[in-house]
């Protein structure tokens, strides 16, 4: 069954226009579309977008986490409402869309509605999330996360290589710690949440879709590894009288990649990684990285965590170096809601969109919301299947559809009320 598509205009000149001024506000320092969460231009992009809530008739606001909101008022008395956003963020060297097209398309939507006179029912609430992207203390989805309450004390406490915690980073860029703590929203009201975001992956380009349904979006266990040892004369201290973390290190970063590979939609990665001192003519004394695994189970996903601990406590062991792993909380799978899934497959077959239903291995703010409220992500292609990179590209005629996608399902799902 397909929903008749509504007549309203999507333009892609607007699109263009405003992907391009958040592609201009970048750190060039580094390579890429560079705008990290807790630096200056994430701030100045921000700011744009604040502007551009104002300059459609949104009601702006920004909660003690860094979460901007844009609110269009709908006809209901009954204090209900649709939200819909993504982030503005992106990680080192990263892509031109990552995000951005969620934040962009959301405003387009506000614009088409406002244009064609059509009011809905429910207030609809744009959200710019705060620091969507892994941060240097490894947390991601900062602001998403106090929205749901589930910001804790011990997260802001996390610290980075020179020792700086959380808290002080956000005092850094105007966020009062504790105001953060308390930013819980109340989603009593929310019906459905929805995102639009790039695949940042081959499968809608291999299918030849236009959009991608997104049924579940993947589970996340990320750690840090320590691995101390005993510094030593690389010249003269002997091979098995050393004890060499660098090497307990790498044969962890090697298992890591090995426990990954085994399972089914399943991925591991390393990274970060330190070897003090750092000489060539000294026996590495102390070794620190950083990885994660990510899959559709979380079954899985704590059976990784078990086999990499053991792992590197092997590694370690036949080198007599002492190890710690530490894991920061595990970020559950989190399926969409069947409900808005179903809504989202009639709306793309009425605007005769070819589509694809798929998993998405990408962390995105829509999972944290759906722990809280019903929610549906929607997809657009990747060029090559390529995220995270300055090659990222996703093309104008793809956001369109997808933004066309979009506002669409904001309609019927106003007409539909609560899933």
């Amino acid at each position: 069954m397909s929903v008749p598509a509504v007549d309203l205009t999507v333009c892609p000149d607007r699109l263009e226009s405003d992907l391009g001024a958040l592609a201009q506000l970048v750190e060039t320092d580094h390579p890429g579309w560079t705008r990290t969460a807790l630096g200056p231009v994430d701030r100045e992009a921000r700011e744009l977008v604040r502007r551009w809530m104002a300059d459609v008739g949104l009601e702006t606001s920004v909660d003690g986490a860094g979460n901007l909101f844009g609110r269009l008022r709908g006809t209901g008395s009954g204090g209900h409402s649709l939200m819909v956003g993504s982030h503005t963020d992106s990680v080192i060297g990263g892509g031109r869309f990552d995000g951005i097209v969620g934040v962009v398309g959301a405003l387009e939507a506000v614009r088409v509605l406002r244009e064609s006179g059509r009011q809905l029912e429910h207030d609809l609430v744009v959200v710019d999330f705060f620091n969507e992207e892994p941060n240097e203390f490894g947390l991601s989805c900062v602001g998403s996360r106090a929205m749901v309450g589930e910001l804790t004390g011990d997260h802001l406490g996390l610290r980075d290589d020179q020792g700086r915690t959380l808290a002080d980073a956000l005092e850094g860029v105007g966020i009062d710690p504790a105001g953060a703590l308390g930013a819980g929203y109340d989603f009593s009201g929310v019906d459905t949440f929805l995102e639009l975001h790039i695949e940042q992956g081959p499968y809608l380009e291999a299918q030849g879709s236009q959009v991608g349904l997104v049924e579940s979006i993947t589970g996340i266990s990320r750690f840090r590894a320590l691995f101390t040892g005993q510094a030593d004369h690389a010249g003269t201290a002997p091979m098995d009288r050393r004890r060499d973390a660098g090497c307990a290190a790498a044969g962890t970063v090697l298992a890591v990649e090995r426990i990954a590979a085994e399972g089914d939609h399943t991925k591991g990665t390393s990274g970060q990684v330190t070897f003090t001192p750092a000489a060539v003519n000294v026996v590495t004394a102390h070794a620190e990285f950083r990885g994660e695994f990510r899959g559709p189970e979380g079954e899985w996903l704590r059976h990784a965590q078990e086999r990499l601990t053991a792992a590197a406590g092997e590694e370690g062991h036949r080198r007599g170096v002492d190890v710690e792993v530490d894991w920061l909380p595990l970020q559950e799978p989190a399926p969409m809601s069947d409900p808005v899934l179903a809504t989202l497959t009639e709306v793309v077959d009425g605007l005769g969109l070819t589509s694809s239903r798929l998993f998405s291995g990408a962390e995105h703010d829509a999972a944290v919301l759906a722990r809280r409220v019903p929610t549906g992500m929607l997809f657009v292609p990747s060029r090559d299947g390529r995220s995270h990179c300055p090659e990222e590209w996703t093309d104008l005629a793809d956001v369109t559809a997808g933004v066309t996608a979009l506002t669409q399902a904001l309609i019927a799902l106003d007409r539909r009320g609560k899933p």
